[in-house]
């Protein structure tokens, strides 16, 4: 099946399911490792946050990118 084929089934479905594949694809990137100059990069910005809260987000999207997720 191609995207284009995939992209008219989505487009055929209630706007529910249509919502679902949406969320899905959009989690997608968090799904795999991150490359080392991502991690790196995405580190960096961590030590240089300023803001606590930032940080912790940081840290969460530095441990997701290092194992990914599931």
């Amino acid at each position: 099946m191609t995207a284009a084929q995939i992209m008219h089934e989505t487009d055929c479905l209630p706007p529910a399911e249509q919502e679902k594949v949406v969320t899905y694809a959009r989690q997608l990137p968090r799904k795999k490792p991150l490359s080392a100059p991502e991690l790196t990069s995405l580190a960096q910005r961590m030590v240089d946050a300023t803001d606590e809260e930032i940080a912790q987000r940081l840290k969460a999207e530095l441990v997701n990118g290092f194992y990914g997720t599931e």
